[in-house]
């Protein structure tokens, strides 16, 4: 069973709720082939491929914004 970690960090909420640790990766614990697994503040879950395609989709949507953020 194999598991890759792409992110693994303790983020502070920008309104100020507090800090939680945020964890994405894919594992072969579950379904066929890899899936993607999410974690946050100790919650778990793994993704069908389905759901983990428009979830990256979103954060690449999201990403590109960040990427070209001016400060």
């Amino acid at each position: 069973m194999a598991t890759t970690e792409y992110f693994n960090k303790d983020v502070t909420d920008a309104a100020g709720g507090g800090e939680y640790n945020l964890e994405v990766g894919t594992t072969n614990f579950a379904g066929e082939g890899p899936q993607m697994y999410l974690n946050f503040g100790g919650k778990g879950m793994i993704l069908s491929h389905k759901d983990a395609k428009e979830f990256a989709e979103a954060v690449e949507s999201i990403a590109f914004y960040f990427r070209n953020w001016k400060e």
